[in-house]
């Protein structure tokens, strides 16, 4: 036991030392002359919320080529899981099957996992990098997040310095910002930096921080990489999609749902449509001015909870308001009773109120930020962030009572 503890205590210590990039990792190879126009792009985290827009993305509005980092036990199995992810979400199209790639490979090691001889080949052919691989665990400690969500980044800085240079889109977070050296009163700019500090909220944020970091380096080395910090990721603005409910809030939701009652908060949510990110992200990335900037990604309109709860109950829900505290304890009359018609989701509590006894953002009173950069990059588009409204609350529960995920009302 004390041999972890220690282990835990030096990587917290290490921190800003991990967020030093390695001086071998350098950017003096030409640009890529398919930069703003990618024939061959190299995409982490494809199998993730975010990642599977971002291919979808790619595929619509490319000709590229989608090399897609994947673990799996063979070819035929990435290329299955890369398909049935697509279909879950209702992206996939069988015209894309002779574009999408699947790299058998781990970003936590060396060259990805792969042999000299397919480093090398990819090295020569990638143009682009998206990395938008990551392990969001809010449970976890900053070492047990630091191999996904540091070490693979340094391993896509060194990948996009080789052969040719590939510009690189990072997905960092929003959170990187959440500590008490950043004041509420003070609006945090893009061209802002992160500064560390120990208050810094949570194992995530810290490992978030530390990637960010090192992408900010390069960038400073002559890397056009872009720095992409969203806040709270949702699904789809019109289809509601969202497979991964992992996340507090939808958990959260749910949660009242199934109590028929929620707690009195007095504090704001924010949350952003996943599919405003990814047409924003690949957008931006087509033009060299936006090249070494970092994007804010946020709600300008967030909610109060209990207009969030109005919206809910709208949908047909009938829902009371009882003080936390008792809303808490209900929660745990659940957890405890004996009463078959509560045993199968017995688990399903106990994983809700754990989440709500460690770090987590949705109590946590954010900075105000701007996105300067990307209301410039996104002008004279349609693009813009649906606003946290009765109809996208509508998609988000219809979606969830489609997919099981949430009783329908009187349910």
């Amino acid at each position: 036991m004390t041999s972890i503890v220690n282990t835990s205590l030096s990587s917290e210590a290490n921190i800003e030392h991990d967020a030093v990039l390695d001086a071998d990792i350098q950017f003096t190879q030409p640009l890529s002359q398919y930069a703003l126009n990618p024939q061959a792009v190299f995409l982490t985290g494809a199998t993730g919320l975010l990642g599977v827009y971002l291919l979808d993305e790619l595929l619509r509005q490319s000709q590229a080529e989608i090399f897609c980092l994947v673990r799996a036990i063979d070819e035929d199995f990435a290329r299955q899981r890369l398909v049935s992810h697509l279909q879950s979400y209702g992206l996939w199209k069988p015209e894309y099957a002779s574009r999408i790639f699947p790299v058998i490979g781990d970003l936590t090691e060396p060259q990805f996992g792969l042999d000299d001889a397919l480093y090398q080949q990819l090295a020569e052919t990638v143009d682009v990098i998206y990395y938008s691989a990551g392990w969001i665990n809010m449970l976890y400690p900053y070492s047990r997040l630091k191999p996904a969500n540091v070490l693979g980044v340094k391993e896509a800085l060194r990948f996009a310095g080789l052969v040719q240079t590939k510009p690189l889109h990072f997905v960092s977070s929003i959170a990187v910002f959440f500590n008490d050296i950043h004041p509420e009163d003070k609006v945090l700019k893009e061209t802002d930096i992160p500064i560390y500090h120990t208050s810094l909220k949570g194992g995530y944020g810290k490992s978030k921080w530390v990637g960010d970091r090192l992408v900010a380096s390069a960038q400073e080395r002559g890397l056009p990489a872009t720095i992409h910090r969203p806040t709270r990721i949702m699904g789809h603005s019109q289809t509601g999609a969202l497979n991964d409910n992992s996340e507090l809030l939808p958990q959260l939701l749910k949660g009242c749902i199934k109590l028929g009652k929620y707690p009195a908060w007095d504090i704001e949510v924010t949350m952003v449509p996943v599919d405003y990110i990814s047409r924003t992200m690949v957008h931006l990335a087509a033009s060299p001015e936006n090249f070494k900037k970092a994007f804010h990604y946020f709600n300008a309109y967030p909610i109060r909870w209990l207009d969030l709860m109005s919206l809910v109950q709208a949908q047909g829900y009938r829902l009371t308001e009882i003080p936390y505290e008792q809303w808490i304890d209900e929660l745990k009359q659940r957890i405890d009773s004996q009463d078959e018609q509560y045993s199968g989701d017995k688990e399903f509590y106990s994983r809700l109120l754990l989440a709500l006894k460690v770090p987590h953002y949705l109590f946590y009173k954010r900075p105000r930020f701007d996105s300067k950069n990307i209301e410039a990059g996104v002008q004279g588009t349609n693009i813009q962030c649906h606003k946290i409204d009765e109809e996208l609350i509508s998609n988000y529960l219809h979606y969830w009572q489609k997919s099981g995920f949430c009783p329908k009302p009187d349910q």
